[in-house]
């Protein structure tokens, strides 16, 4: 004990004298000592990442939205202490493990709210803003942050006001041209039956159907189906199973820019008809409608389920990631691949839509006390060695998935292998704080290298065997929808006609899925047709199609 506390306090003395980050067994990284001067009033200094290192801790408070605030505090303890030693600046990630819109407005009313919010909705941040708690940013890109004008490249005019005003930026912006989206089939016993081919939904579901009858029960005595969902099923399912009709996010959109919701469509009547001879099979999960993820998951990892329409990585979740580590005999073909399905109708199947602008914003507040400061921090972030820095996390030490090093960038090969060969311990990403801080970072490809990506996961995709795969199947199913992600806003009326009509959809569909004909299928559709378009649909197309229009002329 004595040998070891002397060699700890000579190891001390020895790093008290160096500057730089070192790493023990639990990955714990030391205080830079070259901080420490900074504090003290030195001079601005040029790090080894190309930050100008403050000579005052720049602390940046942001909150952002539901979690659990104690795994959100130990996943972030690396980064922070990282981001600290190296760049002198402090960021604390606020969560609430509370619903983010009932937090907000609890947070407006109550005026107790940090410098920063991210994840915001547009809705959300519309309404910041209108309360005059959003900071005006414009005021400081050519100064303090004109990375953020260059990264951003033909969108940032898309973030612009009629004046010129800029109040929000985003994070999770960028096209990454990977699928999200597809149909899926399980892939050991697709092979058994010698991989027919298909390629309409209509013949997906046949085979699906015979593999049901080669398996019509799990190892547990319990009844198999061909598919299976979870509430809602107009999001989690129906985008995609419209995509196969060539529908984008529920709508089919013309040439000049005309949104018609899908059932208000011919092929809104065909995909039912086809979900409802599904159920009518008996080979639709009964649960579909009512299932959450978990209960979906549960049905999934028992081995119940042939096939699946929508998101990709669900099927790996409830799968295969399932199974090796329960399985002691486990083997890599079983698991579920992505596959295309398109109707005969459509001239293409449009499964993953991609949005250029991302989902969520970012905003400083009115609490700011120097917002410059937090978008040289932005200016910083959202460059290429920013965004793999956020996006990876910790570079250099025993955890790291890269290192960096006299300005080279390189994968650590074990971790790499990991992911290509589907062993990778996703834990790790949550240590070294992979993704935890993204405040106005891309997902896109990034500019210096033309395919290096913010997702660590995402980057071997063509030395990863089934990811390369799920890419060669369905590389001609994605699509740009930037345009068409509309939000209206939370103080227009057709907000709340917007959500009833959301509500009574995933009702009316199921109604209309699980009726007992064919006949009352079709009955069904026109009747949640025409219950939708009486609640309002048709002005929702009408202000769907305007936006729609005004952007095509204005974004491009």
């Amino acid at each position: 004990m004595k040998k070891g506390m002397i060699l700890a306090l000579a190891c001390a003395l020895v790093w008290s004298m160096l500057a730089g980050c070192s790493k023990s067994s639990e990955g714990e990284v030391s205080v830079d000592q070259g901080k420490a001067a900074n504090e003290a009033g030195g001079e601005e200094k040029t790090n080894e990442y190309g930050w100008k290192v403050p000579g005052k801790t720049l602390e940046i408070n942001f909150y952002a939205g539901q979690d659990n605030p104690e795994t959100v505090k130990e996943n972030s303890q690396l980064m922070q202490q990282f981001l600290l030693d190296k760049f002198n600046v402090k960021l604390n990630k606020i969560v609430y493990d509370v619903d983010m819109n009932e937090k907000l407005n609890l947070m407006l009313a109550s005026g107790d709210y940090p410098e920063v919010i991210t994840g915001l909705n547009d809705e959300q941040a519309a309404k910041w803003i209108a309360q005059g708690k959003a900071v005006e940013l414009s005021q400081y890109i050519d100064k303090a942050a004109p990375n953020v004008k260059s990264q951003l490249g033909d969108q940032y005019k898309s973030f612009l006001n009629d004046k010129g005003e800029l109040y929000a930026l985003s994070s999770y912006w960028g096209i990454l041209p990977i699928p999200g989206a597809a149909a899926h089939i399980r892939y050991d016993w697709w092979k058994q039956m010698g991989s027919p081919t298909f390629e309409t939904p209509e013949e997906f579901y046949q085979i699906l159907k015979k593999m049901q009858e080669a398996h019509p029960k799990n190892s547990k005595g319990e009844k198999t189906y061909a598919l299976s969902g979870y509430s809602p099923m107009i999001k989690n399912v129906l985008p995609t199973l419209a995509g196969m009709w060539g529908l984008k996010a529920g709508y089919k959109i013309g040439e000049d820019g005309t949104n018609t919701h899908w059932v208000n469509t011919p092929e809104g009547l065909e995909l039912t008809q086809l979900m409802n001879q599904v159920y009518r099979d008996g080979m639709l999960d009964p649960d579909s409608f009512i299932n959450t993820f978990d209960d979906w998951k549960a049905k999934f990892s028992a081995e119940r389920i042939m096939g699946h329409i929508g998101s990709w990585w669900v099927t790996w979740n409830a799968g295969h990631e399932v199974w090796q580590k329960a399985n002691k005999d486990w083997t890599d073909e079983q698991r579920f691949v992505q596959v295309k399905a398109k109707a005969a109708s459509a001239a293409s199947a449009n499964l993953t839509a991609l949005n250029a602008r991302g989902s969520y914003r970012t905003i400083i507040t009115d609490k700011a006390k120097n917002p410059e400061d937090i978008m040289k921090w932005f200016n910083f972030s959202i460059t290429d060695l920013g965004t793999r820095i956020i996006g990876w996390g910790v570079p250099n030490i025993e955890q790291s998935v890269w290192t960096y090093k006299d300005g080279k960038i390189e994968w650590v090969d074990a971790m790499k292998q990991g992911i290509i060969n589907g062993t990778y311990d996703f834990t790790n990403s949550d240590r070294v704080g992979q993704g935890v801080f993204t405040l106005v970072e891309s997902v896109g490809t990034m500019k210096d290298d033309g395919k290096s990506t913010f997702w660590y996961d995402q980057n071997f995709n063509d030395e990863a065997k089934w990811k390369k795969l799920m890419n060669e199947n369905l590389k001609d199913t994605i699509y740009d929808n930037t345009l068409g992600v509309i939000q209206i806003p939370g103080n227009d009326p057709l907000a709340v006609t917007n959500t009833q009509i959301d509500e009574l959809l995933e009702t009316l569909w199921a109604k209309a899925v699980t009726a007992k004909t064919e006949a009352d299928a079709e009955a069904g559709f026109n009747e949640m047709r025409d219950k939708l378009n009486g609640a309002g649909l048709h002005d929702i197309e009408a202000y769907r199609t305007k936006e729609y229009q005004r952007r095509m002329k204005e974004w491009k």
